[in-house]
């Protein structure tokens, strides 16, 4: 959820709360001593630890759809009405391989927003208003890590042909990231910026033309919340 730049302003943050960061390994073994456990590192280090507490992501367990006809890939594809290929038969939230907004691809969001629209779109239609599709869920990550607030929004590592503006001040801690595409925002990456994360979010999913907004954000790309006015009021000026 994190380019390089934001990666090691969070490394920064934790290394100065006395976190011991290790990168570009991955844990070899888990042993214990009768006083504690000791994790192997595959460069060959060791480190002592209380507790170990694995966390490699999150995938859905399919095993009891294995040799049923859903289709399932990395979860059960569901089509823009969160149906199966099976007729009246639904899945939504983390079990789910829905349209993603930015791609317009499927792909499994595990994040409470899309499980919640996913949960919305599919009873709505399990209930006979076929008519209501769902627009596509926005990959995002909000994540406060020992008081930093890092977050990534839609297309955060750019689109091609795009565009990008960005803010970085590592002495604080801060930095914006923005993704551009055309004359709209597709996404954002930031840390130790959250005051306005819903205007970011606001700007992404409603895909508003930026018009002359797009210069402003690339010369302050945290100038959201004018941005977010601007953009709106000429959009009913336009009608």
């Amino acid at each position: 959820m994190l380019g390089e730049k934001a990666g090691g302003l969070l490394q920064s943050w934790c290394e100065a709360k006395g976190v011991t960061v290790h990168t570009n390994t991955q844990v070899k073994a888990i042993e214990s001593t009768p006083d504690e456990l000791q994790v192997v590192l595959e460069n060959g280090e060791t480190c002592p630890a209380d507790v170990v507490i694995v966390s490699t992501g999150v995938k859905p367990r399919l095993h009891y759809l294995e040799g049923c006809d859903i289709d399932i890939d990395q979860g059960i594809v569901v089509d823009a009405h969160m149906q199966t290929n099976q007729p009246d038969v639904y899945a939504a939230g983390d079990c789910a391989q829905g349209l993603d907004f930015s791609t317009g691809e499927t792909a499994v969001h595990a994040v409470q927003p899309t499980a919640t629209e996913h949960g919305r779109i599919a009873a709505a239609n399990m209930v006979g208003n076929n008519n209501l599709p769902y627009k596509g869920s926005l990959n995002m990550n909000i994540l406060d890590t020992l008081g930093l607030v890092t977050c990534s929004f839609g297309a955060w590592e750019g689109v091609a042909g795009g565009e990008s503006a960005e803010m970085y001040n590592p002495d604080n801690h801060q930095y914006v990231n923005l993704q551009f595409k055309d004359d709209v925002l597709v996404g954002a990456n930031s840390v130790g910026y959250h005051e306005h994360l819903g205007v970011l979010r606001g700007l992404i999913e409603t895909q508003i033309p930026l018009g002359e907004w797009k210069d402003r954000l690339k010369e302050n790309p945290v100038n959201l919340v004018d941005a977010y006015q601007g953009v709106n009021q000429a959009a009913l000026q336009n009608g």
